[in-house]
């Protein structure tokens, strides 16, 4: 069997290769831009007159959600978000909350200084983290509010290997939420894999930040 190729095929397939490697330099290019400016815009609108925040850029369009107390910090936020060097739109969901915003007030200062951790690479909640969890339950037991668990990864490895990862994550935590007395239907689950940065997924501080559960006040029970 003669393996031997032609000037033509050795030139075309070294001409498939190289465009081949010119795409994934453009889209890893396009993704760490998305993640730098998704981290900027993140730590932009994070400010003590919101709840809670979160951020998603595709391309230079951005979409800001999370929770306000009234309308204008929602105004501001929007803003805020514009003032943010490359991006070109912002579709701006928060919510305003009202009162609702109270359960987020006793989560946010219980969560400022306790993480939820788990077994590397795994969805199950580390020993160490079922304290946190008792006492998460217990200030969602005291708040006729809907609430999303909210699951995060940092930028390694395959984006939909981490978006699984984050989901099965927060399902994790709902559920232990669930043992401790919190009523099913007040909880909500939801990972977000890599797609919402609020660190520099470059440098290690930066992943570790990324790596995290937020617990999001979505609004009063119906």
């Amino acid at each position: 069997m003669d393996f031997r190729f032609s000037h033509f095929e050795i030139l075309t397939g070294a001409g498939t290769m190289l465009l081949c490697l010119f795409f994934v330099c453009v889209f890893s290019e396009a993704s760490a831009i998305e993640n730098t400016l998704a981290a900027e815009l993140s730590q932009s609108i994070d400010t003590q007159d919101l709840y809670w925040s979160s951020v998603e850029v595709r391309g230079q369009s951005a979409v800001i959600s999370g929770a306000a107390p009234d309308v204008p910090a929602r105004r501001a936020a929007e803003q805020r978000a514009w003032a943010v060097a490359g991006i070109t739109s912002v579709d701006n969901q928060i919510q305003v909350i009202g009162e609702a915003g109270t359960c987020q007030q006793q989560l946010n200062d219980y969560l400022a200084t306790e993480t939820i951790n788990f077994k590397t690479g795994k969805a199950e909640v580390a020993e160490e983290s079922f304290h946190a969890l008792s006492m998460l339950a217990m200030i969602l037991r005291t708040c006729d509010t809907l609430v999303e668990v909210a699951g995060h990864t940092d930028g390694r490895g395959d984006a939909e290997i981490n978006l699984h990862l984050s989901e099965r994550r927060a399902q994790s935590v709902a559920k232990h939420l669930v043992r401790y007395g919190v009523n099913p239907a007040q909880i909500r689950a939801k990972g977000y894999g890599e797609n919402q940065p609020i660190a520099d997924n470059s440098t290690d501080a930066g992943q570790k930040l990324n790596r995290r559960i937020e617990f999001r006040v979505l609004g009063e029970m119906a």
